[in-house]
């Protein structure tokens, strides 16, 4: 699911994005059709949005570009994307430590003063538990999803048992039917 952003991201890619589309639209051996060729920057802008997780939508907004013109060059600058995801990834997993470590101080400070549990809303706290129980069970190796199989009936035995009771409804409406001769007087 997508991550609604709360604050924009940086959409300025660095000087090293504009190159980098500059030299795929070399090596492909483009003849300017392609975004690449044609609006460098816009493509540039359009890997760096994706590569922080934005999602198509908010790019095509940010851009005015189309969804398949956005997968394209996600495609074509696959490898490029992978590079920066995982350096994002890297700056957002030491942003995840600092504020689990603030949120431990912030709860020690709680322990020590029970009377500021009253500014802090029941709602906010099970959310807190839940993200909490949630990460701790995935980083013990913890499945995060169960998938129940469950085996019954399919669409067609149902369709079946249908048919068949719908046959035995009119044979025994047959055969308490009565025959009988219309007479006009």
């Amino acid at each position: 699911m997508p991550r609604k952003l709360e604050k924009p991201p940086d959409v300025e890619p660095p000087q090293e994005w504009f190159d980098e589309v500059r030299r795929r639209a070399e090596d492909m051996g483009v003849d300017g059709r392609c975004i690449e060729a044609c609006a460098p920057r816009t493509a540039a802008t359009v890997l760096w949005m994706k590569a922080q997780g934005v999602s198509n939508k908010q790019v095509s907004k940010r851009t005015g570009l189309s969804y398949g013109a956005i997968n394209g060059l996600c495609w074509r600058h696959a490898d490029t994307l992978e590079t920066k995801r995982k350096e994002f990834s890297r700056k957002y997993a030491i942003a995840a430590q600092t504020f689990t470590d603030l949120l431990f101080d912030k709860a020690e400070q709680l322990a020590d003063n029970p009377d500021q549990l009253v500014n802090i809303s029941p709602d906010k706290l099970a959310l807190t538990v839940g993200i909490m129980t949630d990460k701790a069970a995935q980083l013990s190796g913890m499945a995060g999803v169960v998938i129940e199989h469950r085996k019954g009936a399919s669409i067609s035995d149902a369709a079946k048992v249908i048919s068949e009771a719908r046959a035995r409804i009119a044979s025994k409406i047959r055969e308490g039917a009565i025959d009988a001769q219309i007479v006009n007087a």
